[in-house]
């Protein structure tokens, strides 16, 4: 009887373990966040406004990003910087296709791999592998810098979607946007 139930237990650890190891082993990630200027370092009192989905893909080495961005005037660039939420970073790549100068809503999608990338070793990121641990922990956001704040408008910090952590976040099990998960 006793044997059975080693069995038993046995059997249930690997399973969890084969489990977890499945998990992490998952090919993209899905982020999400939604900000403004009271997002920004230090923060600004602006009306524009944003949200953005951007799905990490470790099969293609992609990241593939859509972002609605509201009530901004003058718009002169946008991109993608490494640091945590409250932290300023350096960009790591640029957003394409933005209508530049635009004074008005709009909705832009785009993707970028590894040839986009601006290394930053003093940030450890050497390869696109390094912006996906970074994002995938919360270590993210983008950025929409206008005429008049041309150290950005309107940030969004990126976080894993989901409630639970190892849900949420199956790269690394790493998450800043909610770190008491």
């Amino acid at each position: 009887m006793r044997r059975i139930g080693f069995g038993v237990l046995v059997l249930a650890a690997a399973v969890a373990a084969s489990s977890r190891t499945a998990h992490a082993q998952s090919s993209t990630l899905t982020l999400f966040g939604s900000g403004s200027g009271a997002f920004e370092t230090p923060a600004l009192a602006t009306a524009g406004v944003a949200t953005a989905t951007c799905t990490l893909n470790r099969t293609t080495v992609e990241i593939a990003c859509t972002a609605r961005v509201h009530n901004i005037v003058d718009l002169t660039a946008g991109h993608i910087h490494v640091g945590g939420p409250g932290t300023a970073g350096p960009v790591l790549m640029g957003i394409p296709g933005l209508p530049l100068r635009s004074s008005d809503d709009f909705m832009v999608s785009w993707t970028w791999t590894e040839r986009d990338l601006t290394l930053r070793p003093a940030q450890g990121v050497l390869k696109m592998a390094d912006v996906f641990e970074a994002c995938s922990s919360g270590n993210c956001y983008l950025n929409f810098h206008t005429g008049a704040n041309a150290g950005g408008e309107v940030r969004i910090n990126l976080c894993p979607q989901g409630e639970d952590n190892r849900f949420g976040n199956p790269f690394y099990l790493i998450n800043v946007c909610a770190p008491s998960k």
